[in-house]
């Protein structure tokens, strides 16, 4: 995995650019997708040090991509945050189950954001 590269897989481009723009300022590299299946190829391509994902998406949920992530062995550990405009706490005990390290509702609060991705990522 690379140290410093976040994937952010999200079917909004406008979402995807701000959260781009954001984690450069920060000093991420971050490379994005707009479906699930292609997150799922970047992922297994690019292994990042974190995943942000959209729930809702034109092919396969967030839901199915973190499982499908999750029954990889080299991506059991990778730090998920799950995004979503649906903010249920439904959903929310639903993207733990699907292995989901955390779950926050749009529009994010980016410091939120930050500080939930180092935590995760066990950054200083």
């Amino acid at each position: 995995m690379t140290g410093r590269l976040i994937a952010v897989i999200d079917d909004e481009p406008a979402m995807v650019d701000m959260l781009t723009t954001f984690l450069r300022l920060k000093g991420y590299d971050v490379r994005g997708a707009y479906t699930g299946l292609d997150g799922l190829s970047l992922v297994q391509t690019e292994r990042p040090a974190a995943l942000l994902l959209d729930l809702m998406l034109p092919d396969i949920d967030g839901f199915e991509v973190c499982r499908r992530l999750r029954a990889q062995p080299e991506f059991a550990a990778l730090p998920v945050i799950m995004i979503s405009a649906h903010n249920d706490p439904a959903n929310s005990a639903q993207a733990r189950e699907a292995g989901a390290n955390l779950y926050m509702p749009k529009p994010v609060r980016f410091p939120d954001l930050l500080v939930a991705l180092e935590d995760l990522m066990g950054a200083d």
